[in-house]
């Protein structure tokens, strides 16, 4: 069954009611590897109670609408799903046991033609419940690597910029652990993709790889390191490559005039896996 473009760009989500708990928090920030060294205080702010700290970028695991791409009515090869590019604006800070409200809706479709593929993005703005104000917004674009060739138009109305072609301002490496994504997937995503060895191996993987947003953490982790004492009010990248646990991240920053341009690479394989990664600090 083809892509029912029509059907997908008609959804309406209902508005989900968001609040962190202290171990959600906490969980959040183990699962990108906060706290390895336990006593690095610039980490551990993040993963003990004791003035307890939400990671920058856990607004991109609130507020999700649920599995609706499993819904075969809508023509989706859900085996077929890769994350393609994310998106976060920061506009307030996050409290634990703040009550939140999340509205999605899917924001445009992308044809990249029959043998290209299809993206779709996602739009999530995360608000305060009581106020109303604007905490975050996100935009997740996933990439439907079998549902191209349903007609619609061609290119992303947001270009991701490329990053410069001098040598780097500043390097980090991050480590993984051979059970990273086993531990991310507690966020919310339950994908077998990151879970399976059958059903990765179905999908064209070696073994089950790491999720696209628990990479996209990683660098925000490396980007902070290389921006110490200022907030993170902005980070978005392009999926390029997966990353397999266990591997070694190597976060490449340049300085730029408005922020600092980014991409991630597993040396070992040669592979750049963050591309077109943009960040901006306070």
């Amino acid at each position: 069954m083809p892509l029912n473009a029509d059907a997908i760009a008609a959804l309406a989500f209902p508005p989900q009611q968001v609040r962190i708990s202290d171990k959600d928090a906490m969980l959040f920030a183990l699962s990108v590897g906060m706290g390895a060294d336990p006593m690095d205080d610039d980490e551990l702010r993040y993963v003990y109670e004791q003035d307890l700290e939400i990671f920058p970028t856990m607004p991109i695991v609130l507020g999700h609408p649920g599995p609706w791409m499993a819904d075969a009515s809508l023509g989706i090869n859900r085996q077929m799903l890769v994350h393609g590019t994310q998106r976060l604006m920061l506009h307030g800070r996050l409290q634990v046991h703040q009550p939140l409200i999340a509205r999605n809706r899917v924001l445009e479709l992308v044809d990249k033609g029959a043998a290209g593929g299809a993206l779709i993005v996602m739009e999530r703005a995360l608000h305060d419940a009581a106020s109303g104000e604007l905490l975050a917004r996100i935009e997740s674009g996933t990439f439907c690597r079998a549902d191209g060739g349903f007609g619609g138009r061609r290119q992303l109305s947001y270009e991701f910029r490329a990053v410069p072609e001098r040598a780097a301002d500043g390097t980090v490496e991050v480590h993984t652990v051979p059970s990273q994504a086993l531990l991310y997937r507690l966020n919310g995503d339950r994908n077998p993709l990151h879970a399976s060895p059958a059903f990765a191996a179905r999908a064209g993987f070696a073994r089950p790889i790491l999720h696209g947003l628990c990479t996209y953490s990683l660098a925000a982790r490396a980007l902070m390191k290389l921006n110490p004492g200022r907030r993170l009010r902005c980070l978005e990248a392009r999926f390029s490559k997966p990353v397999y646990p266990g591997e070694t991240i190597r976060v490449v920053a340049w300085t730029v005039a408005d922020g600092v341009s980014f991409n991630a690479r597993v040396d070992a394989r040669n592979a750049t896996v963050l591309d077109r990664g943009f960040a901006v600090f306070d």
